[in-house]
């Protein structure tokens, strides 16, 4: 029987910020299999990216992609996704973000406000440069389905003026590892908890834990019971602070490896 369901940020928690691997958490990527034990990628990548990377891995569980902007459940998966769920490529999906046109529409209107690119409007090669990404990778990495991430183009913009100017397009900013990301209602806990909840179902005993690293991370630290910071790839760890949080010593997937590895000792796994 599953004791714990681990939830994870991609960039810079699994994966090392600035190569993408994911080697030196290998040893516990390789226990959390062996175990039965629920690898969940959230992340503010897209679908594509992620089911790259679940089929590198060969992970099989749902996953959250664009910061909460849907649960994809995959199909014969041992969980009850409520009536509502619907079906994207034989996924069985739970829609939480604001449809593609919607965000397209409110992110013309930011940009005529403040000089902002987005990721989806960009070359590839561009893409590639920000984010040290291959061609091909870059390539997927441009499409978005649930919200849009981008960069300030120009100086003298702050982050509390952006916020604001894209609160008064009735949308959220939150911010990862190298992007801002323009969303609706949905955010990383949101989906995390309602995927936690289904979980429960089957399990009502089962823990939840969750590894990140950034401010974008902190409503799906704060949706889970045992919430852990790894270090950021320059040192020290963002300002977070949450009830119960572990600030790991350790940067990306070496603080994923140790965190995960020392949580199933703990439980016995």
């Amino acid at each position: 029987m599953t004791k714990i369901v681990v939830f994870t940020d991609l960039d810079a928690t699994l994966l090392d910020h600035h190569t993408y691997d994911w080697t030196p958490a290998r040893p516990a990527l390789d226990r959390l299999k062996s175990t039965g034990t629920p690898l969940i990628m959230v992340s503010s990548k897209n679908r594509f990216e992620i089911q790259a990377l679940r089929a590198e891995l060969d992970n099989n569980h749902p996953f959250i992609p664009e910061n909460g902007g849907a649960v994809f459940i995959p199909p014969d998966y041992p969980l009850d996704p409520p009536d509502n769920a619907v079906n994207i490529d034989g996924y069985r999906t739970i829609l939480l973000g604001r449809t593609k046109a919607e965000i397209t529409a409110a992110f013309d209107q930011l940009s005529a406000l403040v000089p902002v690119r987005a990721i989806s409007r960009m070359s590839v090669p561009e893409v590639a440069e920000i984010t040290g990404l291959s061609l091909a990778k870059a390539e997927v990495a441009r499409s978005r389905e649930f919200g849009e991430a981008f960069v300030l183009a120009g100086e003298g913009v702050a982050e509390e003026e952006l916020a604001r100017l894209v609160a008064s397009l009735g949308l959220s900013l939150t911010k990862g590892a190298r992007f801002f990301h323009l969303l609706g209602e949905n955010d990383k806990g949101r989906a995390v908890s309602i995927l936690a909840d289904l979980y429960r179902r089957r399990s009502p005993e089962i823990m939840t834990a969750a590894l990140g690293d950034s401010y974008n991370d902190i409503p799906m630290l704060a949706a889970v019971d045992r919430p852990f910071l790894v270090a950021r790839p320059e040192g020290g760890h963002s300002g977070i602070d949450l009830p119960g949080l572990t600030k790991v010593s350790l940067p990306g997937p070496a603080g994923f490896n140790q965190t995960v590895m020392q949580l199933l000792d703990r439980l016995g796994l």
